[in-house]
């Protein structure tokens, strides 16, 4: 990215929340909206920021309860339960609104995928076109074991959670740097409770039946170790408008990491290709 486009840091007061949000690239461009995995943060769109600045306004939330952005009203109540994917969507929509940047080109990774396909089945027209990276269509397996995989672990004296916690994230990608993985370990940690309760709302959506909804273009992928690589067909079958891309084999879930520049491509090709309703803005 050059000295001239530099990632922003910055607060939006949001129906009484503050969502903590990174921002790069001209205000003029189309808008770009990235929607991040669990336990991770907007900063997991850094590398994949420095690629597309240049063409894009590029805009990532903190989703409700990570990073730098307040939980929702209620969250943590009643454990892992106490919120749903609409209740993201909704407050991803206000957000939006607040910035106004809809329609926009909306990209999502792993539960940003959750949240993308809700927010456009529940306030249709916010997409211009979307990009799904592993796509939640869970089958009756992966619905009942998601939640377990974030299950918090028990302070211990001798810092045991903190091995386990390292442990869980670097099975997800062993090759990993890990710098990565100590970046996700801290995000895991500080986002508490929000953590399962994410995954367990992924698990809850009628995921499905949403997608038969969406009217704009979708672009679908994911590596061939990720988990959900299994979901892309099964995705693409149910979308009105889906595509694909196949990408380098061995890839898991940090992609938008390790292969920044490939997937910089592959979505500024599909979103370049898919722009003639992204809302032009004035400064």
């Amino acid at each position: 990215m050059s000295a001239s486009l530099p990632v922003r840091r910055a607060y939006a007061d949001v129906a009484g929340i503050q969502v903590h949000y990174r921002s790069a690239g001209e205000r003029t461009r189309p808008a770009l909206l990235l929607l991040h995995q669990s336990p991770s943060s907007s900063a997991m769109y850094l590398p994949l920021m420095a690629q597309l600045a240049d063409r894009y306004f590029l805009v990532a939330p903190d989703t409700p309860g990570f990073g730098g952005s307040d939980p929702l009203p209620g969250s943590g109540v009643d454990g892992a339960d106490s919120v749903d994917i609409a209740a993201y969507a909704r407050l991803i929509h206000e957000f939006v609104t607040v910035l106004d940047i809809a329609p926009c080109g909306v990209f999502g990774h792993h539960t940003g995928a959750a949240i993308a396909v809700q927010l456009e089945h529940d306030f249709p027209g916010t997409a211009s076109a979307m990009a799904l990276s592993g796509p939640t269509l869970l089958d009756e397996a992966q619905q009942r074991s998601l939640p377990q995989l974030a299950t918090p672990f028990e302070l211990a004296e001798s810092g045991e959670h903190l091995l386990a916690m390292w442990r869980r994230l670097r099975e997800k990608d062993p090759a990993a740097p890990l710098a990565l993985t100590q970046r996700e370990l801290l995000s895991a940690f500080a986002c508490g409770d929000a953590y399962q309760a994410s995954y367990a709302a992924v698990a809850r959506q009628d995921f499905a039946t949403q997608l038969g909804a969406i009217t704009c273009p979708v672009l679908v992928y994911a590596g061939d170790r990720d988990p959900l690589h299994g979901s892309v067909a099964p995705t693409l079958a149910r979308l009105q408008r889906g595509s694909t891309v196949a990408l380098p084999g061995g890839e898991r879930t940090y992609v938008c990491e390790r292969q920044a520049e490939l997937i910089g491509t592959v979505l500024g090709e599909f979103f370049e290709s898919n722009s003639s309703s992204s809302k032009q803005r004035s400064n």
